[in-house]
């Protein structure tokens, strides 16, 4: 039988030391930044979580209730050229500054001016943390952070064009940089999505592959 730990200790005096756990001797060989806190990793997927949901659901309010109950009621039903992903003519300008009026307009302006500028800043926003919480290489971050920055934009300058062209659907290059707006908002729309699924992917698949390395007890 061999000796106790209290005799290694007389034996050896203090320079005998208690072995550590396994866990704390792989933590101390990990390599910087390989290894991050759980509790700050959870927390800030949650705060983007929830910042990309309310600013959706915004943009989802402005874009698929206000916008249509507000062309169906105020514009006589004619498309409103937020759901015009080909652009528009001077010809459906007239007949839509028409059929709104002064008065009409004053409340499309107002849209513009409230809840469908906050919509794009929001998402804008939303989607800028979403992109540096989960994209590593500072490249592709960059890459993709310019195509939220400009659907946010564009998206702005849009509205404001927009109603530029309906004030005078006389004027031509007015209501035709409205209408490469509203066309260059759709089409950074679907790259934005096409990003959105590229990080989320790239995402699970490092949660992935840290899963199926972690150390087990």
């Amino acid at each position: 039988m061999g000796p106790t730990r209290a005799q290694k200790a007389r034996k050896h005096g203090a320079t005998t030391a208690t072995p550590g756990p396994a866990r704390a001797t792989r933590l101390h060989q990990a390599e910087p930044g390989e290894l991050r806190p759980e509790p700050t990793r959870s927390s800030s997927g949650l705060v983007v979580g929830v910042a990309m949901s309310a600013s959706a659901l915004l943009w989802l309010y402005v874009h698929a209730w206000v916008l249509p109950r507000f062309g169906a009621t105020a514009a006589g039903g004619l498309t409103l050229p937020e759901w015009m992903p080909g652009g528009f003519g001077q010809e459906h300008a007239r007949r839509l500054a028409t059929a709104l009026g002064e008065p009409g307009r004053a409340q499309y302006e107002a849209v513009h001016r409230s809840s469908a500028l906050l919509a794009p800043l929001l998402v804008g926003l939303a989607w800028l943390l979403f992109v540096a919480v989960h994209t590593a290489s500072r490249a592709r971050r960059w890459r993709r952070s310019a195509v939220v920055l400009g659907f946010a934009a564009v998206s702005l300058a849009g509205n404001a064009a927009i109603d530029a062209a309906l004030a005078d659907p006389g004027d031509g290059s007015a209501v035709t940089t409205a209408s490469v707006l509203v066309i260059a908002r759709w089409v950074l729309l679907v790259l934005m999505l096409a990003v959105t699924a590229t990080v989320s992917v790239e995402a699970l698949r490092r949660r992935s592959r840290a899963a199926d390395t972690a150390p087990e007890d």
